[in-house]
């Protein structure tokens, strides 16, 4: 767990020492610098069948600078563990076919189960005729530590259909912004 460095002040009159710079500046500058962050996404495809909501795993991490995932135990979790305001985004490509609908579904607190916990941000789209359908999202969240996030794919065709996969592809993404 990343913690967020207190604020420093001077006394007026007071002996600058370079440990009462350091944490006046250095520290602060060094954890805004490496923000807590991850960047999870799936390298394999992940079939969906029509109409069920699947939830998506993420065997890969190019970057988690606060252990915020991991790629054997609860893969499909992003867990929050410094409080405070994130951006977030969630992504995933499905394959072509121009039959149906196709919903990302961010969940808080799901225990890996689509009617698990709360829906914090669904986002749905008419499959695109002869290309694949990107569906995403980005926005900013309050997150409290302890808590985790998942994602669920859904889509309509009629038979199995594929979530790519990939990074930038089909992952999820959680970046510290600032206290809340």
């Amino acid at each position: 767990m990343a913690t967020v460095p207190a604020t420093q002040s001077f006394l007026a009159g007071e002996k600058v020492t370079a440990a009462k710079l350091i944490a006046a500046a250095k520290t602060p500058i060094d954890f805004l610098m490496n923000p807590p962050r991850v960047n999870a996404y799936s390298s394999a495809v992940t079939p969906l069948t029509t109409s069920v909501s699947t939830l998506v795993s993420f065997d890969s991490e190019p970057w988690d600078t606060d252990s915020m995932h991991s790629t054997t135990t609860n893969p499909s979790r992003i867990t929050i563990n410094t409080s405070g305001q994130f951006l977030v985004s969630f992504y995933g490509r499905f394959v072509s076919n121009s039959t149906g609908y196709r919903q990302l579904n961010l969940r808080l607190n799901s225990g890996g189960t689509s009617g698990g916990g709360n829906t914090v941000s669904t986002v749905n789209s008419a499959a695109v005729n002869g290309s694949s359908t990107v569906v995403a999202r980005t926005f900013e969240l309050t997150c409290v530590a302890g808590d985790h996030y998942e994602l669920f794919a859904w889509q309509n065709c009629g038979s199995t259909l594929n979530l790519e996969s990939g990074q930038r592809v089909t992952g999820m993404e959680f970046r510290w912004l600032g206290n809340s």
